[in-house]
């Protein structure tokens, strides 16, 4: 994840929770902390947080919630690659 789409992250996570203050300190600590972290599985899991969690929710919860939503997209991409081989005919 970039420093900008960590930014779109927190300010998204400001906008719900008020209390959430975002500084330039903070921003760096979550961007070296979520560097790692597909932007696209970051944002379904911060959706889902944001849904179900009273407290603004930590790095660590993205971080979790963004694996999950990787292994899914795999789990989806391999039964459409595994039903599109099932569909060919024997002898082409």
């Amino acid at each position: 994840m970039t420093n900008v789409e960590t930014a779109k992250i927190l300010a998204t996570i400001a906008a719900v929770y008020q209390n959430f203050d975002v500084n330039e300190f903070k921003q760096n600590i979550w961007a070296e902390l979520l560097k790692d972290t597909d932007y696209r599985h970051a944002v379904k899991a911060l959706t889902g947080l944001l849904k179900s969690l009273k407290f603004a929710p930590t790095p660590a919860d993205i971080i979790e919630l963004s694996k999950v939503e990787k292994l899914l997209e795999f789990e989806v991409k391999e039964e459409k690659k595994i039903e599109s081989e099932r569909n060919k005919p024997l002898l082409a």
